[in-house]
């Protein structure tokens, strides 16, 4: 997927493009329900997952002061219902530090989650909860429909309620829908522009192998990297692979999951 697109192809409320809505490029419908491998036993297909947590991947605007691009991506899954064909997606975005000049940390456990239904051959994109500084004093995390969010149109593949634009607090990651949005974020101490865009997971292959199951069916919990260990799913803090003696480390991803059924 392209890092980069260009801000006159993101569709806005005020200029819609004539294609179809949502998206038909993920390989599966009803049949995500009940069919195929299940590791985490929740009545999922694993590959359906895999597919459409990686075509509703995020794309981020990061601003221009960014220093803490660093990251690994993981991500849930769960069902809300065959009846309404609804599933919801979490996205733990796994930033190795926040860089804020008088507030960083080791590990920032910022999330995206998604509640996205299959309809008639298509996928479509119905809410989405953005973290931001989730539990804080400045807590200014919200949900937002998706006549709220931005859409990136660089791709033909994707739509008005296909994978959204959002856009990322400088150095701190909190992600809102607009910049707008974001200027008024954390007492207004956030700050976000159109600088860098980058999707949540870089990869040729995003989101392979990251499927983290759930809290009670964990797949992936214990990460190694660099020869240090986080517990994603466990209620421990994020250190981001990193734990620094000046700074502090940020409480995990466990309350976030747990706190919305995972």
């Amino acid at each position: 997927m392209r890092a980069t697109v260009l801000w006159g192809l993101l569709l806005t409320l005020s200029s819609l493009e004539a294609r179809a809505d949502g998206l038909s490029v993920i390989p599966y419908g009803d049949n995500c329900w009940g069919t195929g491998a299940d590791a985490d036993k929740d009545g999922l297909n694993d590959d359906c997952e895999h597919q459409v947590a990686r075509w509703f991947m995020p794309l981020f605007w990061f601003d221009t002061g960014e220093s803490g691009f660093e990251r690994r991506p993981y991500y849930a899954v769960k069902s809300e219902g065959f009846a309404t064909r609804t599933l919801r997606i979490f996205y733990l975005d796994t930033f190795f530090e926040d860089t804020g000049v008088t507030t960083g940390h080791d590990g920032d456990p910022e999330f995206q989650l998604l509640e996205v239904h299959y309809s008639a051959g298509r996928w479509y994109l119905d809410w989405a909860y953005l973290s931001a500084h989730r539990k804080s004093v400045c807590d200014s995390s919200a949900w937002y429909s998706h006549e709220q969010l931005e859409y990136d149109l660089s791709d033909s593949r994707n739509a008005y309620r296909g994978w959204p634009v959002l856009y990322v607090a400088e150095d701190k990651h909190a992600t809102y829908n607009t910049l707008a949005t974001c200027d008024k974020g954390c007492f207004t101490q956030d700050y976000c522009s159109r600088h860098v865009a980058q999707y949540l997971d870089m990869a040729s292959s995003p989101l392979v192998s990251r499927n983290v199951g759930s809290t009670a069916a964990p797949l992936i919990n214990s990460v190694v990297l660099n020869g240090k260990t986080e517990r994603l799913l466990d209620d421990v803090d994020f250190k981001g692979w990193d734990d620094q003696w000046y700074r502090p480390n940020s409480k995990g991803y466990y309350r976030h999951l747990v706190d919305f059924g995972f």
